[in-house]
């Protein structure tokens, strides 16, 4: 599935979202990276909510009732704690059926010294750029921000 953000998009396997909803009933955060930008009651679990952009450093836009997130299955063995992570997306994401031919690594991400936190690998999808996102850097991050 590829989810399209603000600037970009990235590639999760189809099975990782569970739904996408509106970030209705999202509370604030306080004393979070920018990229923490709320969490979400949903299934009855406090659902962290991550800016793809902050985290790359652009300013991460406000959330509100029409936010669209997407809830994200983790593969965390503490699934009471992270079973989900919402991402905030910009639209509508798009099932398409990707072969390993059809993926290759995106030659500038091999010169790029930057690499962003929540991305396993930039490639070039029918020569369109996608991200693959990095779910376990993800949650990671989430674990590292929650305990300082």
């Amino acid at each position: 599935m590829i989810l399209t953000l603000r600037s970009e998009n990235v590639i999760v396997p189809g099975a990782s979202v569970a739904e996408m909803v509106s970030a209705q009933g999202a509370m604030e955060v306080n004393n979070m990276p920018d990229w923490y930008v709320a969490k979400m009651r949903w299934h009855g679990v406090d659902v962290p909510l991550v800016s793809f952009e902050a985290a790359g450093g652009e300013a991460a836009k406000p959330v509100n009732q029409n936010t669209q997130i997407a809830m994200i299955y983790t593969a965390s063995d503490d699934e009471s704690r992270y079973p989900y992570i919402g991402l905030v997306v910009s639209g509508v994401p798009h099932v398409t059926q990707v072969s390993h031919n059809q993926i290759v690594v995106d030659p500038e991400s091999l010169l790029d010294a930057h690499s962003h936190p929540m991305v396993a690998q930039k490639t070039r999808i029918n020569g369109a750029a996608v991200n693959i996102l990095d779910i376990d850097g993800i949650e990671n991050m989430i674990k590292e921000a929650e305990a300082a």
